[in-house]
């Protein structure tokens, strides 16, 4: 069912008001200003088996993978460790979905910081000191995967054409578009899924996020894909367990 003619989706541009729409059962819809409904995902863990393969090598286990999301409602915590490398955000929940406070980068060099200031309407990137204006429903690199589910979990019919999310990573933000690509078969340890497909239009010379969501395991991502110039690394969902809430 079409959202109502307030909540309809103008062009990404365009302004929007704040709104929450109410929900009957489950966890309160939340409604991004002009842009997506979004209902928060229920705590999960996802195990993941990676596969790395070169370009024009031959694809290679690399081991198990996990992505953990723990929330109460009012608050999460996510913790990610795959193809996107090992990240970490928290936060909450607001009118635009998922609201991140601090997002981590895990890497050889030590963590890299990226702080989400409500309050100042600011991101403050700490590994280069530089900081930028926030923006409606921006999320971090680990919560933009959790913020897509909750858009289908919100209203399925979004999940269409384009999907447009701001994302701040560790030195600076952009908008992630992602292209609906249709629903493919993914072969998964807890059987055979009907996903969508997402592709992310990214630059040339950029490396390209692929997300497979499956509305049967309530949206959640069942298959992700990182490709570059010197190959790509998948991680297909292995196994699907609940996870505690947080106090």
């Amino acid at each position: 069912m079409p959202p109502p003619a307030d909540a309809q989706r103008p062009a990404p541009d365009a302004p929007g008001t704040v709104s929450a729409a109410p929900s009957d059962a489950g966890p309160p819809l939340l409604q991004m200003p002009g842009r997506y409904r979004v209902r928060l995902p229920a705590p999960v863990q996802l195990t993941y088996d990676l596969v790395r393969q070169p370009a024009g090598g031959v694809p290679a286990p690399a081991g198990p993978m996990r992505l953990t999301w723990r929330t109460n409602g009012d608050r999460y915590v996510l913790d990610l460790d795959g193809v996107l490398g090992r990240l970490h955000s928290e936060g909450a929940s607001g009118d635009a979905g998922i609201a991140p406070r601090l997002a981590r980068e895990d890497g050889d060099a030590g963590p890299l910081l990226t702080e989400f200031d409500a309050d100042g309407h600011r991101v403050l990137f700490r590994a280069t000191g530089a900081e930028s204006p926030d923006n409606v429903g921006i999320q971090d690199r680990a919560s933009v995967l959790m913020q897509l589910v909750g858009i289908g979990l919100a209203e399925p019919d979004q999940v269409r054409d384009t999907l447009d999310v701001v994302v701040a990573g560790a030195r600076d933000l952009r908008i992630a578009r992602f292209k609906v690509l249709g629903q493919e078969d993914v072969a998964t340890g807890i059987g055979t899924l009907a996903a969508w497909h997402l592709t992310e239009l990214a630059a040339p010379g950029m490396a390209r996020l692929d997300i497979w969501l499956a509305p049967e395991r309530n949206w959640l991502p069942v298959r992700l894909r990182v490709e570059d110039a010197g190959g790509s690394a998948t991680q297909t969902l292995s196994a699907l367990d609940a996870a505690p809430a947080l106090p």
